[in-house]
């Protein structure tokens, strides 16, 4: 396999830890999860929107990464679809595992990322 996949699946791991993180900052999402309710801790939530943050970038970076900058903005914008997809589908059902999907996901991304750059 090639750099170039690794860096693409290293972007929509990237995108998909960064979704799941932005929505378990969120109080709804933080409700399925933890009970009527509950809200996540200030610290915890600004925790969790800056990870968010910092997965979004990592995937463009990764996208920068396979293609010119036009290239890289579309293969962005479909890999954010597929991410937010996918924290979608968790969150409707199976919104328990919310958490380790995320961690899943950016696992996923360090390690394919890695690979990726060694292969480089």
């Amino acid at each position: 396999m090639s750099a170039a996949i690794f860096f693409t699946i290293a972007a929509l791991g990237a995108a998909t830890a960064g979704f799941g993180a932005l929505a378990l900052g969120m109080d709804r999402h933080w409700e399925a999860i933890h009970g009527r309710g509950s809200m996540p801790p200030t610290p915890l939530r600004r925790m969790l929107q800056l990870g968010g943050s910092i997965g979004l970038a990592i995937s463009l970076w990764c996208c920068l990464a396979v293609r010119d900058t036009g290239q890289a903005i579309v293969l962005w914008c479909g890999v954010l679809s597929v991410g937010a997809w996918a924290s979608v589908a968790v969150l409707t059902y199976a919104a328990q595992h919310a958490r380790h999907t995320a961690a899943g996901a950016a696992f996923v991304a360090c390690a394919t990322a890695a690979l990726a750059i060694v292969l480089r």
